[in-house]
This record gives C-alpha cells, sequence and structure tokens, in this order.
C-alpha cells in the first residue's frame, strides 16, 4: 500500500512537471527513465530463469528459447512488421495488466488472466486514442498502413467493457486490499497524462512509474527473499552486464534509423518489442511459481 501511493504521488508531480516543460524536454526525460530503470527492470531476465527452471539443462533450454525469441521478433518485424506489431501489443496488454493486478487475485485463473489481458487494454487503449497522431506516425513507418483516431476508439471501448466485465468475473476472486475507488482515479489519472502528455513520455511515465518500478521489487524480492540496500545492490550488479548489452543494441538502433532515415522513435519501440517478448514469458513463469 505505501508503494502504491508513492506512485501515485510521484506521478501527482509527473503531471504537473508535464504542465511546466516543453515537449522536446519531455522526450528527454523518457529516454533517460526508459534507458535506466524500463530496461533495468528487464535486464536480470537470465537469473530468473535460473530461478523458476529446475535443473541446468532445463536453464539452457529456456536461455535459448529467450534469445531464439528475440532473433524471431526482430526477423518478423522486417518481414511481417504489422503481424509482429499485433503479437507486441499483444503481449504487452497482458503483462502490464499481470503487473497491476496479479498481487491482487487469490488464484490464477482464466478469469484472472482476462482481467490482466483487458487491463492492459484499457491502459494501450487510453494512450494510443489520446495520442492518436503520434501512434499513426509510428504505425505508418512500421507497417505502411494509415490508422485515424476512430480505430484507436474502437480499442479502447474494447478495454473498457473487457475490463468493466472481468473486475466483475473477478469480484470474489480480489483480495480484500484492494482499493476500487483509487483504481479509477488512476484510471483517470492515466487519461490526464496521457492528454497532455507526448506519446513518448506519457508512455515512459505509466512503462516506468506503474510497471518498471514495482517489478523491480518483485524481482529482487524474488532472487534475493527481501528488499533493501544489500539486496538492490546485488541485484544491479547480476544484471550490469545484460544492461550494457541492452544499451550497445539500442546504439546500433540509433545509428541504423539514421542510415535508413527512419525516425529513432519508431526504432525504438521496435527495439522494446524484441526484449519485451521473451522477458513477459519468463515474468509469466516466474508469477505462475
Amino acid at each position: 500500500m505505501k508503494s502504491s501511493i508513492f506512485n501515485l504521488i510521484f506521478t501527482v508531480f509527473l503531471l504537473w512537471l508535464t504542465i511546466q516543460i516543453q515537449s522536446n524536454y519531455e522526450e528527454y526525460l523518457a529516454y533517460c527513465f526508459v534507458l535506466t530503470i524500463g530496461i533495468l527492470h528487464g535486464a536480470n531476465d537470465i537469473a530468473l530463469i535460473g530461478l523458476v527452471t529446475s535443473s541446468n539443462k532445463v536453464k539452457h533450454k529456456y536461455l535459448l528459447l529467450y534469445v531464439g525469441l528475440i532473433v524471431l521478433t526482430t526477423v518478423t518485424f522486417i518481414m511481417f512488421p504489422l503481424l509482429a506489431l499485433l503479437i507486441f501489443i499483444g503481449f504487452s496488454c497482458y503483462h502490464f495488466g499481470e503487473q497491476h493486478f496479479y498481487n491482487y487475485v487469490k488464484k490464477s485463473s482464466l478469469r484472472s488472466k482476462l482481467l490482466f489481458f483487458s487491463y492492459g487494454t484499457l491502459i494501450f487503449g487510453l494512450l494510443f486514442y489520446l495520442n492518436s497522431e503520434g501512434t499513426s506516425i509510428i504505425i505508418e513507418e512500421l507497417t505502411g498502413l494509415r490508422f485515424i483516431g476512430n480505430h484507436y476508439l474502437y480499442f479502447l471501448f474494447f478495454g473498457i467493457v473487457a475490463t468493466i466485465i472481468s473486475v466483475y468475473l473477478n469480484f470474489k476472486n480480489f483480495k480484500s486490499g484492494l482499493d476500487y475507488f483509487q483504481e479509477f482515479f488512476l484510471i483517470l489519472l492515466f487519461a490526464t497524462i496521457f492528454k497532455l502528455a507526448s506519446l513518448l513520455w506519457a508512455f515512459a511515465i505509466y512503462f516506468v512509474v506503474w510497471h518498471s518500478i514495482p517489478s523491480l521489487k518483485d524481482q529482487v524480492g524474488a532472487l534475493y527473499g527481501s528488499l533493501n540496500k544489500s539486496s538492490f545492490s546485488k541485484y544491479l550488479k547480476s544484471s550490469l552486464l545484460n544492461w550494457i548489452i541492452s544499451l550497445v543494441g539500442l546504439f546500433v538502433v540509433y545509428l541504423i534509423s539514421t542510415y535508413i532515415k527512419v525516425s529513432f522513435i519508431t526504432l525504438f519501440f521496435a527495439f522494446l518489442a524484441a526484449i519485451t517478448i521473451p522477458h513477459v514469458i519468463v515474468m509469466f513463469h516466474l508469477n505462475k511459481k
């Protein structure tokens, strides 16, 4: 509960900051957020794979699958960009909803998984619809297809209806700590931020504050048994190499964007997709365990 209150206060501060600063500064802050905490929260997947596997043989299979998924996602974005984009959005919707709600459900079931996916769809629907112009530019550069505001409105409407239905289905499956009023207030707060902020900054605020930071805490607790300065230091040391590799990879993406004359933000989201899908699978098995 204390963590949730901190995230809420921090989000309100970022909303105030969004009103005060210019859009170019929003972009700098967004990249800073994502390149530090955002990427860091997925940089220790190898250690997490060791936690969810029963033997070195199984661990090696997971590692091969992990690397294979990154390569496969990259190739799919090159050959079938629309399919890759849809897969990325689908995985991300579930992953965002899972991180937000899995501590509040008594047991995992098809109903809870529907809740996870529905809530993530609601979040992305708000983000896409309230930043429809920026979203359309990125999708067009990736796929060659041009979407308009009504397409995102249908997506958002589906997310709203599906979330209401899944909340109703999970009503008895929720733990007593879930604050329904706070959840509703958060949706309104996210909508306000997404409306006022640029696409990248709006994404970064939710991705870092409401996804990456809570995920980091869960991972540190799972790996080291407690959340303190010592355990967080161990997490940083363990993930440092993968974090650096990710930053180098992103720098290569930047060089490619200047060479093929595609905006960096477009390839930036494609890069996030390539490293997100295997991370989602790792976290799914960690939460299941």
